[in-house]
């Protein structure tokens, strides 16, 4: 049964503007996460809209969660490592939900022609290097929803050996920094800059945060798909997405597409609470 205690889609509002002969509201939400409290407003047309573009739209409050931690972090005297110009973090594997990856292929093709050339160039580069190394097979692994935490870990050791960057990397910043994918934008860390660049032999410390958007899109994606809940690698997005073309096109009516991926918010955050008092009760013992 879904535990309605981390979030909430409001009654819709009033017609904000009109598009293709199709109305625009805008609907609120409001998010009861332990690190805070985030109310937002996302405009969705009346009818239908695609997964892709919701994913697209929430990507703000993934940020929004991602500022509440660093706040948090900041009143403990914590200060967050992650800076501008600083890449270590691109080079690690990245997994994305699959609408996520979908977005990233559409925001590829939408480039100029010069420049979606050599980011597609990049990605191919990357993806022969990790095959002829024996790596990219054991990527198709992330696909599995029973997958354990030691296999992963093995895998994402094994990537982040190759030291490949990013195929959006430009000059150690970001060069889709508007549309980078919500698990980039979750990924804060309070240890040494130096130690991300050696994370298998340094401690890094990233900081807790209660939601995972890449979980809750692929949940979402999961019950309209009918197929099990999945990752999709950053450096497999262009080839997985063309590969599963329906996943562009795949929506529902927008408030039912609205409110089932919020549903999937509160069942994450639910499950990291309990996970969480789980922990301290078996750390104080009997």
């Amino acid at each position: 049964m879904r535990q309605q205690i981390a979030a909430e889609v409001g009654p819709v509002g009033k017609p904000k503007a009109s598009r293709a002969m199709s109305e625009i509201y805008m609907v609120p939400i409001k998010l009861n996460l332990p690190e805070g409290r985030i109310e937002a407003e996302i405009d969705l047309p009346m009818g239908r809209e695609r997964l892709v573009v919701l994913a697209f739209k929430m990507l703000a409050i993934s940020s929004e969660v991602a500022d509440l931690v660093m706040q948090a972090a900041g009143r403990v005297g914590l200060e967050i490592s992650c800076k501008k110009g600083c890449g270590a973090c691109c080079r690690q594997l990245v997994p994305l939900s699959p609408p996520e990856a979908a977005m990233i292929f559409e925001f590829v093709e939408s480039m100029p022609e010069s420049r979606k050339n050599d980011v597609k160039k990049d990605f191919d580069m990357a993806l022969e290097r990790l095959r002829q190394r024996g790596i990219l097979e054991k990527l198709e692994q992330l696909k599995n929803p029973l997958i354990s935490n030691k296999e992963y870990d093995t895998i994402t050791k094994a990537y982040f050996l190759e030291h490949i960057p990013c195929p959006f990397l430009v000059n150690e910043c970001c060069g889709i920094h508007e549309v980078r994918p919500s698990m980039c934008r979750e990924y804060l860390v309070s240890s040494l800059p130096e130690n991300c660049k050696y994370p298998l032999n340094k401690k890094v410390f990233r900081l807790p945060i209660s939601i995972r958007l890449s979980e809750a899109l692929a949940r979402t994606w999961s019950s309209l798909s009918d197929m099990p809940v999945m990752l999709v690698p950053l450096i497999s997005a262009l080839k997985w997405t063309q590969e599963n073309a329906s996943t562009r096109v795949m929506g529902d009516d927008s408030i039912e597409l609205l409110t089932n991926l919020v549903g999937h918010i509160s069942d994450i955050v639910a499950e990291r609470q309990s996970e969480k008092n789980t922990c301290a009760h078996d750390a104080k013992g009997p």
